[in-house]
C-alpha cells in the first residue's frame, strides 16, 4: 500500500491477536528495535496502548489523530508501519464501502528471546546492527542466571489437583440442566457477547513475494525415484524462500544443494542439514555473514520517491540529516563512507567499545563519527574518539540534535583556535618582512656613482701603510674625517 492511498482523515481500529505482556514490550524494545529503529517501535506500543485493557480493541481513530499522537507525518508512519508489517509484528487488513475506508491494524506478538536467536534472518538482521559485542550482551540479558537452570537433575511433578484444593464443590453445582434458568443465561450471555479465542503464539509468517523459487525446474532436476508430489509443502516453500532471501540464491544453486545426498532423505527435505551446507557454502564464498538491509536504506534509507519529496517538504536539510542519522546504525555509517567496503577491525572495535562501554545512543555515536572524519580527513583516531565520547557521556548527551550542537561548538572552537594561530603567523611574517624592505629602501636611495666613490675611498683609507711622510699623513687623516663627514651626512639625510 502507498502512502497516498492513506490519507489523515482515515479511520482504523487496532485489534490485538492476544494479550502481549509487559515483557514481549521488552522483547520489542530490546530486539526489533535495533532492526527497525526507535519510530517503528514506538509506533508498535503507541498502537497497542491504544486498545483496551478488557477486549483487546481500540475505538475507532482517524490517522490524523495519530500524526498528533506521535508528532510525526504521515508518510513516515507509513514507512514504520510497512518495516512492522514486514517483519511480522503487524496486519493489516482494509474494509471500503462507497463513503469510507477503515483500516484494521492486528498486533501481533513478538518473538520470545529463544525463537528470536534461533530465527536465522532475524538473528544474522541484529548481529549486522550492533556488532558481536553488543549481540553478545543481549543474548547473556535474555540468559537465565545458572542458578536459576536445573541442569541433570531428575523433576518431580508436585502441583496441587484441583481437589486437593477445593472439597466443597459438589457435581450437582457443576451439571446445568438443559432447559434450566442457568443454562438459559448462559446461552444469552454468548450470543450478547461473544469472546475471542486467543490461542498461544504462532511463528510469524514472514512473505517473501520477491523472493521466488522455481519449484517445477527444482522438481525436475532431482532424481526420478524421489517422491516429488508432497515434496514441497507449504512451510518447506517457506523455508526454502527464505534461505533464498538470506542467501541471495537463484532456482539453479538452490537445486545443486537438493542434490546433495545428505538432504533428502525418506522423500523429505532436511531443512536443517540444508541450511547447514548453505551456510557453509556462503561464508567459504563470501568471507563472512549475510547482510540484510532494507529496500530503502540501499538508497540511505530513502522512502519511496512520492513519500521522500512529501517528507522533505516538511523537514528542513538539518532535520532530514538528523533523522538518518538517528535511523542508521554506526556500521551502516561507517560502510554509507567507506561506500561499502569492508569495515577495518579497528574501527570496529571503536564502534563497539562506543555502543558497550561508554553506552551512548546508536544516533549520538553517528555524530561522533561523522565529526571526527570530517574533522580528520577520513581518520578515526581513537584516543580523540574516546575523550570525546567521555566528555558527551558526562553531559548526558543522548539525542541526535544534543550531539550535533556539541560537534558545532568544538568546530567553532576548532576553528577560532586555528584563526588565531594564522593571524599571529602573519603578523610576524608581515614586520619581518617590512623591516627587510625598509632596509632595501635605504640601500636603494644612495646613487650608484656616490656608492662606488664611496667604496673607492673606504679601500684608500684602509690601506694607510703606503703614507710615507708627515704632511702626506695629515692629508690622509683630514680626508678620512671629510668622508666619515660625508657618510654621517648622507645617513641623517635618509633617516
Amino acid at each position: 500500500m502507498k502512502w497516498k492511498e492513506t490519507v489523515p482523515a482515515d479511520p482504523y481500529v487496532v485489534r490485538v491477536k492476544r494479550p502481549i505482556s509487559a515483557a514481549e514490550i521488552g522483547y520489542v524494545v530490546h530486539l526489533y528495535q535495533p532492526l527497525l529503529g526507535a519510530l517503528p517501535a514506538a509506533l508498535y506500543q503507541t498502537l497497542y496502548h491504544q486498545s483496551s485493557p478488557a477486549n483487546f480493541t481500540s475505538v475507532q481513530s482517524s490517522h490524523y489523530g495519530l500524526m498528533v499522537t506521535m508528532g510525526t507525518p504521515l508518510p513516515t508512519i507509513i514507512k514504520a508501519r510497512h518495516q512492522l508489517e514486514a517483519i511480522g509484528l503487524l496486519e493489516v487488513y482494509k474494509a471500503e464501502d462507497e463513503e469510507e475506508r477503515l483500516l484494521e491494524y492486528e498486533l501481533q506478538p513478538p518473538y520470545a528471546p529463544h525463537a528470536f536467536f534461533q530465527d536465522d534472518t532475524l538473528g544474522i538482521m541484529l548481529l549486522n546492527r550492533v556488532g558481536k559485542e553488543y549481540y553478545r550482551k543481549l543474548r547473556r540479558r535474555f540468559s537465565p542466571p545458572d542458578e536459576h537452570r536445573i541442569a541433570g537433575r531428575a523433576r518431580v511433578r508436585v502441583t496441587k489437583a484441583f481437589d486437593e484444593v477445593f472439597h466443597h464443590v459438589s457435581p450437582s453445582e457443576l451439571i446445568v440442566g438443559s432447559g434450566t434458568e442457568t443454562a438459559e443465561f448462559l446461552h444469552q450471555t454468548e450470543q450478547e457477547s461473544p469472546l475471542d479465542t486467543f490461542w498461544e503464539q504462532e511463528p510469524a509468517g514472514r512473505e517473501y513475494r520477491k523472493t521466488e523459487l522455481d519449484y517445477e525446474f527444482l522438481a525436475a532436476v532431482l532424481p526420478k525415484m524421489v517422491k516429488k508430489e508432497k515434496l514441497f509443502t507449504p512451510a518447506v516453500r517457506t523455508e526454502l524462500a527464505s534461505l533464498a532471501f538470506l542467501y541471495n540464491i537463484d532456482s539453479e544453486i538452490m537445486g545443486r544443494f537438493l542434490l546433495e545426498p545428505t538432504v533428502i532423505e525418506y522423500d523429505e527435505i532436511d531443512i536443517g542439514e540444508l541450511r547447514r551446507l548453505i551456510k557453509d557454502w556462503f561464508r567459504r564464498e563470501q568471507g563472512r555473514a549475510p547482510r540484510i538491509v532494507s529496500r530503502d536504506e540501499e538508497a540511505l534509507q530513502s522512502v519511496e520517491e512520492a513519500e521522500k519529496e512529501a517528507t522533505q517538504a516538511m523537514l528542513s536539510q538539518s532535520e532530514s540529516h538528523a533523522l538518518r542519522l538517528s535511523s542508521l546504525s554506526p556500521f551502516q555509517l561507517m560502510e554509507k563512507y567507506q561506500k561499502g567496503a569492508k569495515i577495518a577491525p579497528a574501527d570496529q572495535k571503536i564502534v563497539e567499545e562506543l555502543l558497550a562501554n561508554y553506552q551512548l545512543p546508536p544516533g549520538v555515536v553517528n555524530v561522533l563519527l561523522e565529526y571526527v572524519m570530517m574533522t580528520h580527513n577520513g581518520q578515526l583516531p581513537k584516543e580523540l574518539i574516546y575523550k570525546i565520547a567521555g566528555h558527551w557521556k558526562r553531559s548526558g548527551i543522548t539525542t541526535v540534535q544534543e550531539a550535533q550542537q556539541q560537534a558545532r561548538q568544538m568546530h567553532l572552537e576548532r576553528k577560532q583556535a586555528s584563526g588565531a594561530r594564522s593571524t599571529r603567523s602573519t603578523r610576524k611574517q608581515a614586520g619581518t618582512t617590512a623591516s627587510a624592505k625598509r632596509n632595501q629602501t635605504r640601500k636603494d636611495d644612495v646613487p650608484d656613482h656616490i656608492r662606488e666613490q664611496l667604496e673607492r675611498q673606504k679601500k684608500e683609507v684602509s690601506q694607510p701603510a703606503t703614507v710615507e711622510s708627515s704632511s702626506d699623513k695629515g692629508e690622509y687623516e683630514r680626508k678620512k674625517q671629510r668622508i666619515a663627514e660625508m657618510l654621517k651626512a648622507m645617513e641623517q639625510s635618509k633617516d
